[in-house]
């Protein structure tokens, strides 16, 4: 019997990653431990997406290798993008580290367990895990529906760490759906690199709407299906008509539309304008009721001047969006955007984003004023401790991304629905009470 830790890095798509090898660990007899001091062996699964990404992963690996002189780990095994992409240069630079693990089949991390010393890169998986380990709250979870993408924004590297699109078939996800619920899960959050594609390289026509309406059916009890990360340019007038039919389907969008410039949008390699993306927010308030709308912005892409920037805030403005989040462009080696002439400087792209994020929070403060008054189902994540408060969340806000809302109760269970009234809010987040 081993103990077995894993460390997830990065986004939502590496979490469920690790749930299923978790899982796979643990039907072969492994006991799955949250304390690395009382771990044999530690698994760490990167983010590889952009260069903070690979330093927080390099200096976990550096962390978490103490382990092995001063407690009773025996092998690092470092797994995920990262892992996928840097095999080579990993071993070499970072001794520390047992056993390189890619991104592929999943199950073969029972072979990096019993290997030594060892690179495992293997084909991309078509063998289906539906088991998991649930590493979210109570009560909500993941459920990723592809992996891989085939836009090759000029900006991103996922297409070269993790392949192009690979959509799994609608019955393996409703098999993993089936898990979920005897697992007693009420939100589920439908993620992939690229939501709104669903289904296009093996159905070769979209099937997201589809896919929706067989979970709904699946779920036959109180719940939220949420989708996030849809590409824009995927996103068609007949695909929201279909969603808004289906019962459990929350109208929140996340669209990561990246700037306002269409300058900038075709150096990225995106297919949309400026124009496109506001008829298609206009057509998304007109086919649901109050849909709430998430955004991301890139400051600092290659060339962007002063214009292209007072551009995107134009957009923002206009667009109305809940909620937005920004990063500032960063340069990845073999990107078609790393070799771009026009490189910005570091101090102009974080005054940039400085300055898109307090336009952006009181935009998002004044649109999320709509919630006082009402009443809402709130999904309850955890209590305070010594209060009579729980901190939980209502539809418009999704898990780690989204403010939270502290409800005043002292009956409330974490993983399940409680109704509250918004009072008022503070900052971004909401205080309700039953």
């Amino acid at each position: 019997m081993q103990n077995i830790y894993i460390e997830t890095l990065g986004c939502s798509k590496n979490q469920v990653d690790s749930e299923k090898m978790l899982f796979v660990l643990k039907e072969q007899g492994f006991t799955i431990t949250k304390e690395p001091e009382n771990a044999d062996i530690i698994i760490i699964n990167t983010c590889g997406f952009i260069k903070s990404a690979k330093e927080e992963a390099i200096q976990t690996i550096l962390d978490l290798s103490e382990y092995k002189k001063t407690a009773k780990c025996r092998k690092l095994i470092v797994a995920g993008c990262l892992a996928q992409y840097y095999p080579g240069q990993l071993k070499e630079e970072l001794p520390e580290i047992d056993v390189i693990f890619g991104i592929g089949n999943l199950k073969d991390i029972l072979m990096a367990i019993k290997e030594e010393n060892k690179i495992i890169i293997s084909d991309f998986s078509k063998e289906e895990i539906t088991g998991r380990e649930i590493l979210n709250y109570d009560g909500s979870a993941y459920l990723k529906i592809s992996d891989g993408c085939s836009n090759f924004c000029s900006y991103c590297l996922i297409p070269k760490i993790r392949g192009g699109l690979r959509s799994r078939k609608i019955e393996d996800i409703l098999a993993e759906v089936r898990v979920l619920k005897e697992k007693k899960i009420n939100e589920i959050n439908i993620i992939s690199q690229d939501t709104a594609n669903y289904g296009i390289d093996i159905y070769m026509e979209q099937q997201l709407p589809d896919l929706i309406k067989s979970i709904d059916k699946e779920l036959n009890y109180k719940s939220w299906i949420r989708v996030l990360y849809m590409h824009p340019d995927h996103i068609s007038e007949n695909m929201l008509t279909e969603l808004s039919k289906i019962e459990k389907f929350i109208p929140y969008f996340d669209i990561p539309f990246q700037s306002g410039s269409d300058r900038i949008l075709k150096l990225m390699n995106r297919k949309g304008t400026k124009e496109n993306y506001l008829k298609l927010l206009i057509q998304i308030k007109k086919t649901f009721n109050n849909p709430v709308i998430r955004s991301t912005f890139i400051t600092g892409f290659p060339t962007e001047n002063e214009t292209d920037f007072a551009e995107t805030l134009d957009f923002i403005e206009k667009a109305e969006l809940d909620w937005v989040g920004g990063f500032t462009y960063s340069r990845e080696d073999d990107t078609a955007a790393s070799k771009m002439k026009g490189q910005i400087k570091n101090n102009i792209k974080n005054n940039r984003l400085k300055i898109l994020l307090d336009k952006t929070d009181e935009i998002s403060a004044g649109r999320l004023k709509r919630f006082i008054g009402e009443k809402h189902d709130i999904l309850i994540e955890e209590k305070v401790e010594g209060e009579e408060l729980y901190f939980g969340r209502i539809w418009c806000q999704a898990p780690e991304v989204d403010s939270l809302t502290l409800i005043k109760t002292n009956d409330a269970v974490p993983g399940t629905f409680i109704s509250g009234e918004v009072k008022k809010l503070n900052n971004k987040d909401f205080f309700a009470v039953t």
